[in-house]
């Protein structure tokens, strides 16, 4: 699982799944960015997540058109699945859920927890503060009643129903008057939100028509926030339509199968899966499917069981989400056999002919400004991958002298690599900086016995500058000037040898650690002097 392609999983808004080896569900989360988000479960975190990684075997996705997208299909699949992480994520009531009592004229409010008292329960939702205010706007729009007087033995109007936020049913209004509010409530909060958009819309022309201008404004602004909230319950194929579609390929070996249980257009589950052509025909998959879920009917490259027919606009957005579904599942499915990272991390240890492998690498930039008091910061990779709890930031004493790089660099490693001896070691220690910043080294070596033990196990190495750092300054050198980065490393003998970077996906890894280690002491440094100007 550590080797996964990460490269593969696209920068994009979607829903991800964890699987174990017999492909359960582990996890499902959500993700602005699929590809940064995955990768931070590489990293070391809290004990539910380390435990879950380390039954993790795969990682699948759905690729969406936005994050309202994702946190709605997020929440239908976490229901279908029930997974096992989520659920324990969800044993911290982390989850809000819109109430509706089981009473004649009944309480509708958040909770947090689910108990069988014959309740309706429409969620879970995440945005707690925006419900709130949405039941705001609903109440004044319908009127709902907000007090706990259930029994109504209080034949006394309260000031909600002066303030008309209530129709007073403790004395006024009737049980005719008072289900439409709570049905037209749970249906907006369900995706149906038509009727009170329709409502509020009169509402705001007859405030025109009386010149109630002022009202009509507020009116306006629940509208939007309204609109703004059904956008994340946004059917991902806006269509009204409920059922089953199936569609089959064939890719390379392998049919792959999906399916999609849509409930009034909204995509309430995905199921994926690829089997091997020898195991089954078209036809005898087809019959295995309709078995399972309802008969299939053909339509033109794909299969339906629907409540209603398809029209072709409808039947074009659905292709689309198919054909998402499609390129994202086949595209995960090959994080078994790629290992993209992992084939990087090769090819770095063979152009540069490393001596390790480099799993571990960690690079240090020493920052300062001109006069100013320098410092330093390391960044690390694993496996291809930011891990945050290497990270180390370095305060440079002040008996360095200012502007002694090298100076500081010497300082850096004895704390590195010296003062704490038990600290884990990396396979690559790349140094921002060409041949003398390797001298550095070599003065450890004569100065510091306990430093060649260290050098016998890490491979130190620099990264050079060349005449100009930005590839985008490629163009702009003098005449005969080479601006081309390089790799400064040592042979058997610890002379210095160079090998020019050519900017490939696998060197990207090196510029992205340098670029991290870079940020990474310069906001440390900035810190620093803040304390001091203050």
């Amino acid at each position: 699982m550590e080797n996964i392609a990460l490269n593969n999983i696209p920068q994009e808004p979607g829903v991800y799944f964890f699987k174990d080896k017999k492909d359960i569900v582990l996890y499902i989360g959500k993700a602005k960015n699929l590809q940064k988000r995955v990768a931070q479960y590489f990293a070391a975190g809290s004990v539910w997540k380390q435990d879950m990684m380390q039954k993790a075997e795969k990682v699948d996705f759905i690729v969406v058109q936005n994050e309202s997208e994702a946190l709605y299909l997020e929440d239908n699949l976490i229901k279908q699945h029930l997974p096992e992480y989520n659920n324990l994520l969800k044993a911290d009531n982390s989850y809000t859920y819109l109430k509706i009592t089981k009473h004649e004229y009944p309480e509708i409010y958040l909770t947090r927890k689910k108990i069988p008292d014959g309740s309706t329960y429409i969620g879970p939702k995440h945005n707690t503060q925006e419900l709130k205010k949405l039941l705001q706007y609903l109440r004044q729009i319908l009127q709902r009643r907000g007090c706990k007087n259930i029994q109504f033995k209080q034949k006394k109007l309260c000031s909600d129903y002066y303030f008309g936020l209530c129709k007073g049913r403790c004395a006024l209004a009737d049980l005719g008057s008072y289900q439409p509010i709570t049905a037209a409530i749970a249906s907006f909060f369900k995706g149906n939100t038509k009727p009170i958009e329709q409502e509020i819309r009169q509402k705001m022309k007859n405030a025109i028509d009386q010149q109630h201008f002022e009202r009509a404004g507020k009116l306006r602004d629940i509208l939007l926030s309204l609109q703004a909230f059904t956008e994340q319950q946004t059917a991902v194929i806006a269509s009204p339509i409920t059922g089953h579609i199936l569609e089959i390929r064939e890719i390379g070996e392998r049919r792959v199968y999906v399916v999609l249980y849509l409930y009034q257009g909204k995509v309430i589950d995905v199921i994926r899966q690829k089997i091997n052509k020898s195991d089954y025909d078209k036809e005898s998959l087809l019959a295995n499917l309709s078995a399972t879920y309802n008969s299939f009917t053909p339509l033109d490259d794909h299969y339906v069981a629907l409540t209603k027919k398809l029209k072709k606009a409808e039947a074009e957005e659905i292709n689309k989400f198919l054909q998402r579904c499609f390129e994202s599942f086949v595209v995960s499915t090959s994080f078994e056999k790629e290992n993209l990272l992992n084939d990087l991390l090769s090819t770095l240890q063979t152009r540069y002919q490393f001596e390790n492998f480099p799993y571990r690498m960690e690079l240090l930039d020493i920052s300062h400004l001109s006069g100013g008091r320098a410092s330093g910061g390391i960044s690390c990779l694993l496996g291809g991958i930011p891990y945050f709890k290497g990270y180390r930031r370095y305060k440079i004493s002040s008996k360095v002298k200012q502007q002694d790089d090298y100076a500081a660099l010497k300082e850096v490693l004895i704390r590195r690599f010296l003062s704490d001896k038990e600290a884990t070691l990396p396979d690559i220690f790349i140094l921002d900086g060409g041949k003398g910043q390797l001298h550095v080294i070599k003065e450890l070596l004569e100065e510091e016995p306990a430093f060649q033990e260290i050098f016998d196990k890490v491979v130190f190495v620099g990264l050079g500058k060349g005449a100009a750092r930005k590839t985008t300054n490629i163009g702009k050198q003098k005449f005969g000037e080479d601006i081309t980065e390089k790799i400064y490393s040592f042979d058997a003998s610890l002379k210095i040898k160079e090998i020019k970077i050519i900017y490939d996906d696998a060197d990207k890894l090196l510029i992205k650690l340098r670029n991290e280690a870079h940020r990474f002491a310069n906001a440390y440094r900035q810190k620093q002097m803040s304390k001091e100007w203050k």
